[in-house]
């Protein structure tokens, strides 16, 4: 499930040209702990879930349902550029 998370989230930062920065500054860590996460090297926290999927529109079910699973009209604008 924690990689499934962390594939869904890079995606979704890709996506939306948004940094870890700017997913750690949302959460409310640092940004070498989100990468840490992102890597799968430490772990999620329940508390933080709701932070991560408000910075991209979606709800925690949507987030942990996996990149793939979320519908179309639900994914955020792709980035410009």
């Amino acid at each position: 499930m924690e990689e499934r998370l962390n594939e869904t989230i890079r995606l979704l930062l890709t996506r939306t040209g948004k940094r870890h920065a700017d997913l750690a500054e949302a959460v409310g860590i640092t940004r070498g702990s989100m990468t840490l996460r992102l890597q799968g090297k430490s772990r999620w926290r329940l508390d933080d879930l709701p932070a991560v999927a408000e910075i991209f529109g979606l709800t925690v079910c949507e987030l942990l349902s996996g990149y793939q699973a979320i519908p179309a009209d639900r994914l955020p604008p792709a980035a410009k550029g």
